[in-house]
């Protein structure tokens, strides 16, 4: 089985969790097993959003456990950008595991969507998917499946 990990920072944007959940379902599909790596807030979000544990089995913080990363620990990095540290941690996530990686950037102003994208592009190689959203989780959604379409 796959190993990919998924990067989650502040949750401010109500995208976020549901876009979680979608892509931990999704990625399970393809026979990954799901870490998720989250703020305390984050985490907390995605405990009272799925309290069964259906889609959110692992999840570590996301401080704590980049002393203990490793290369190629994880097949997949999936990063959700949209804030600067969020890009900042997807950005030191990627140079340590140095594994396939998609970010999830989005955002509500053009203006910081295109500096946090922009961002990713100049320090990675991964894969971009960038969308103005913010409240609305679809057009977040309907660039992954596009994504992940190229995953199989």
């Amino acid at each position: 089985m796959k190993k990919a990990l998924l990067l989650l920072g502040c949750p401010e944007s109500p995208s976020q969790t549901p876009m979680a959940i979608y892509a931990s379902s999704k990625l399970s599909q393809l026979d990954y097993e799901i870490t998720i790596a989250s703020t305390p807030a984050a985490s907390k979000l995605l405990e009272v959003s799925d309290p069964n544990g259906y889609y959110v089995k692992d999840k570590i913080d996301i401080d704590s456990c980049l002393s203990t990363l490793e290369e190629k620990q994880y097949d997949l990095l999936l990063g959700f950008v949209s804030k600067d540290a969020a890009a900042s941690y997807f950005v030191t996530f990627y140079h340590i595991l140095q594994t396939e990686s998609i970010a999830l950037i989005f955002e509500k102003d053009p203006d910081v969507l295109e500096d946090l994208t922009k961002t990713v592009e100049e320090n990675t190689e991964g894969k971009i998917v960038s969308v103005k959203a913010f409240h609305n989780p679809n057009p977040i959604k309907v660039r992954f499946d596009k994504i992940l379409a190229e995953l199989k």
